[in-house]
């Protein structure tokens, strides 16, 4: 009995210091950065579980090197191969892989100097973020795609007159429109438009 004792204490002393740091810094990213800031929330019980998940295989493996790399290329294809289904955007694309990394680095990390650097690097990648979103979050922009019907107001002496409207129908004012397709057997466009949001976004369809 107190050799299992010892041996889960062990194990718990080794675990909980990388996990903490882990959870820690996916509560920064997560819930203090991407949740304030963009619209779907959706996206964050990805993130956390994720994260988990690929702690988790890398601490478990961390001590395999040949496997762990095999189990962790694997895991990168599939994950990407099913997450591009959804059309994620870049931002969202980016803040995935940031999961990802700290989840990699977190699980791996060992004792003493090596977790001292790699708390330092969570920080790092941290205030990157913290300084690249919130800095800007008083002219904070995002993007759209909609699918629009008025061609006419597609010409370049129409620009304003275009993102007016746009504003009107999105509810929240647009910066750029930019045309990725015409279709015009439908009468009809698929815009890519720049806007600054309020507190939710705008719907993913304009008519």
């Amino acid at each position: 009995m107190t050799d299992v004792w010892n041996l889960v204490s062990g194990a718990f002393s080794s675990l909980a210091p990388r996990l903490a740091l882990d959870l820690a810094s996916v509560y920064v990213l997560v819930q203090a950065v991407y949740v304030r800031l963009y619209p779907r929330r959706e996206y964050a019980f990805t993130y956390w579980l994720l994260n988990l998940i690929t702690f988790s295989v890398a601490y478990v493996l961390s001590g395999v090197r040949v496997e762990m790399g095999l189990s962790l290329g694997l895991f990168a294809v599939f994950g990407i191969l099913r997450y591009r289904t959804e059309a994620m955007r870049i931002r969202d694309l980016t803040y995935l892989f940031v999961c990802i990394g700290l989840a990699i680095l977190n699980g791996v990390a060992a004792s003493g100097e090596g977790l001292v650097r790699v708390i330092l690097i969570n920080v790092a990648v941290l205030g990157v973020v913290a300084v690249l979103e919130l800095g800007r979050s008083g002219h904070h922009e995002d993007t759209v795609t909609v699918r629009y019907d008025r061609l006419e107001l597609l010409r370049a002496d129409q620009r304003a007159a275009l993102l007016a409207d746009l504003s009107q129908r999105l509810g929240a004012p647009c910066e750029r429109a930019v045309v990725e397709h015409v279709d015009l057997m439908h009468d009809s466009a698929e815009l890519v438009v720049t806007y600054r949001p309020a507190h939710r976004g705008p719907s993913s369809n304009a008519s």
